[in-house]
């Protein structure tokens, strides 16, 4: 690599927003230190096992790691029944409805793909699975978890790009770490039931970088121009599912530009022909495909792009607001949705100024990746049925692996700012010809020019980051990035494991001290509060039955005066709570009444009060209480509603939401019917027991502390043995 003006603004600036974005995230991210230092701890000695296998050992740990990750995965979905929700949700139903239409509906789920075209390309590769399925006779109510375990392969493939890219840059024992690292990540699990663009996006990127290296380093022009013809259609379908794919391919410009050797450019001038010519053969294609799938004009329904730029400067974070969906959505023509929507962001910067525009966009960084846990208990909670497992995933007791999940994204923030700044201190001249004069072992750090390892997927993570500053921000969004920052992780343990300093008697001592503290606080904090966690009561809550699906009320029939609604649902487990979801009532002057009944198949009554329009209620749902039921085994029981009264002339009454079950059935176990008649649709509801319980059982807190004193105390006498393997003479 030539250093000229170029190659150093491309280096530092990008090494350098990297680290500040991450350390700023770093500072403001949730952890438990302690246990962030007995995971460090763990990662520097699984790091030095890994370092002393022979390849054919690691090939083996390779394998059996992505096994096990694909079995959790597995057991994942299967155990917990998740069901995906929302925009994942309209792509799924829609590609149910294909199978029978062979088009992409206009009007389905509220009119979602005559706004939303970008989600096109998911929904055909999804109708596609689909036929496949349908042609091998599987059922159709086996389609939700099938997209699911198609998730797993989006999810696992870019996976294992990752490993094979790391494998040819830095060899086996790389690659196996990194494979490690991500099998200790709650999130690879988490993300299973999550069928979406930000899964399946991750693929493409993964991809392009891979391919981009097997180009790289293949020494046949055929085989090039062949990956190059892989590679434009991977673009160009990558960015038909979502469009931050194709920053994978900016990265890979970049990247070139920095580090290419002189002539490169006529080596690689028949792949880069053969890539143009299939990406743009391949984007004729997709339109042809999106024309035939989608025959109506979306020109003045569709979302410009303005229209998420515009979410992104909403409220503090730049979240997701439904009153500016409902605004974009107001405005009648394509010129209309764009002038509208950059007012809005003209106004919006405005009144933020320089200083709030500036908060505005660490905050949105904040959204994305601070939180830790990538929203995976509300994306989890809506599950065809409950059991045990869920009060530890979505329920009263998600707290251990939420603080779990908060602690590896502090981990990983971390480290990845030891890999930014180790990289930055390679780029100085200066240093690297210090480091080897002060400290001799230090030369081999140095032997490479800086960033060619892995700063190709550190461009592709400062890329998505940079992205979702501009556009709208949430914690679902950083899916797509995780694993560029998860390989560059792993290399920042590499990084830390060979500093010269840490092979020190100093270094070995203070490793010991930490490991020997850490086992006494985390001794000490568990024998103060066993009491707080297996003896002292508090109010807990677990699902029961949960159908909160579409919370907007403009779908499905409204209530007729007289009507009797009645909703049945299963269960063997006790419950208390029954929640309604409605579209927002005017309060002050409804005056509409419901009878709402509760029984079970037997008759019994367990409530039977009126609901008044006019009761105070805290949106999106009407809660209402009562004694607790306790099933005697698995029992069906009937929400009943009744329209007593309602003013139909003022158009100021409740709406009941419900959701439609003809395509895609969210919950097997039940259905409304519509003064007796089955209605294919069930309303949104949620049964809950909310009870007064213990944090843990005295079993499962005696297991936990067994297991983190145990492994506190093999890191003790790890690091106590390696201060005595340096202490004895060599004969």
């Amino acid at each position: 690599m030539k250093s000229n003006i170029w190659n150093k603004l491309v280096l530092w600036i990008s090494l350098g927003l990297l680290l500040f974005l991450n350390f700023y995230t770093l500072v403001h991210a949730i952890s438990g230190w302690v246990l962030g230092i007995v995971l460090l701890l763990s990662l520097f000695f699984a790091h030095s096992f890994f370092s002393h296998r022979d390849e054919r050992f690691l090939n083996r740990a390779s394998l059996f790691l992505g096994i096990l990750i694909l079995s959790i995965q597995t057991a994942f979905i299967l155990i917990l029944k998740a069901n995906i929700r929302y925009d994942a949700f309209w792509i799924l139903d829609q590609a149910v409805e294909m199978l029978e239409t062979h088009e992409i509906s206009p009007v389905i789920s509220n009119a979602y793909f005559s706004q939303v075209p970008n989600n096109y390309g998911l929904t055909i590769l999804t109708y596609w699975f689909l036929s496949i399925l349908k042609a091998l006779g599987v059922p159709s109510g086996c389609f939700m978890r099938a997209v699911q375990f198609f998730n797993i392969f989006f999810i696992d493939l870019s996976l294992l790009c990752i490993y094979l890219f790391i494998r040819k840059r830095k060899g086996v024992r790389g690659a196996a770490f990194f494979l490690f690292f991500c099998a200790l990540s709650p999130y690879l699990y988490v993300w299973a039931p999550y069928y979406y663009t930000s899964t399946t996006s991750m693929l493409f990127a993964c991809l392009a970088v891979f391919l981009w290296e097997c180009i790289r380093t293949s020494a046949s022009w055929k085989k090039q121009c062949l990956l190059a013809v892989l590679m434009g259609i991977l673009c160009i379908t990558g960015y038909k599912v979502r469009a931050t794919s194709l920053i994978a391919y900016i990265a890979v410009i970049l990247y070139w530009s920095v580090f290419h050797q002189k002539g490169s450019f006529r080596r690689y001038l028949r792949p880069l022909l053969f890539f143009i010519l299939s990406a743009a053969v391949s984007f004729v294609s997709w339109k042809g495909i999106v024309r035939h799938y989608a025959p109506f004009d979306t020109t003045d329904t569709a979302f410009p792009i303005s229209h998420f730029i515009m979410l992104g400067t909403y409220g503090p974070d730049g979240s997701f607001c439904v009153d500016d969906q409902r605004y974009t959505i107001s405005l009648p023509t394509a010129e209309a949705k764009r002038a509208g929507t950059m007012e809005v962001i003209r106004t919006r910067l405005s009144e933020n100024g320089f200083a709030g525009n500036v908060r505005l966009l660490l905050n949105k960084q904040l959204n994305c990746w601070a939180d830790g846990t990538d929203a995976y208990m509300q994306e989890n909670n809506l599950c065809s049925g409950y059991n045990r497992l869920h009060a530890y995933i979505t329920g009263s007791r998600s707290g251990y692996l939420a603080s779990y999940a908060q602690i590896f994204r502090w981990l990983q923030l971390f480290l990845v700012c030891i890999y930014c700044i180790w990289a930055l201190l390679s780029l100085c001249p200066r240093l690297r010809k210090l480091f080897p004069k002060i400290l001799p072992e230090s030369a081999r750090l140095f032997e490479r020019e800086p960033g060619t390892d892995l700063f190709l997927l550190a461009l592709n993570l400062l890329g998505g980051m940079v992205f979702h500053l501009l556009w709208e921000a949430g914690p679902l969004y950083s899916i797509a990035f995780t694993l560029f920052s998860y390989a560059l992780a792993a290399e920042g343990i590499e990084m830390l494991k060979s500093l010269p300093i840490l092979n020190t008697q100093a270094a070995r001592t203070a490793v010991f001290s930490s490991s020997f503290f850490c086992l006494l606080i985390s001794a000490s904090c568990l024998l103060s509060n066993w009491q707080i966690y297996t003896q002292e009561e508090q109010v807990l809550t677990d699902f029961v039955v949960n159908q909160q699906m579409e919370t907007a009320g403009e779908d499905g029939p409204d209530m007729e005066t007289g009507q009797i609604w009645t909703q049945t649902f299963e269960t063997e487990t006790p419950f208390n709570v029954l929640n309604l979801y409605f579209a927002s009532p005017e309060n002050d002057e409804n005056n509409s009444v419901y009878q709402i009944t509760l029984t079970d198949a037997y008759g019994t009554v367990f409530y039977d009060e009126p609901l008044y329009g006019i009761t105070e209620v805290y949106a999106p749902a009407y809660e209402l209480t009562f004694d607790p039921v306790i099933p005697k085994g698995r029992t069906v029981y009937t929400i009943s509603i009744e329209a007593v009264s309602q003013d139909m002339e003022t158009d100021n009454f409740i709406r009941f939401i419900s959701q439609d079950t003809s395509r895609v059935d969210l919950y097997p176990h039940g259905e409304l019917s519509i003064d007796g008649v089955p209605a294919g649709r069930d309303i949104c509801f949620r049964i809950v027991n909310r009870h007064l319980g213990t944090l843990a059982s005295k079993k499962e807190y005696g297991l936990f502390s067994i297991l983190l004193l145990s492994l506190e105390l093999l890191l003790v006498l790890k690091s106590f043995r390696l201060i005595h393997q340096k202490r004895r003479p060599v004969s």
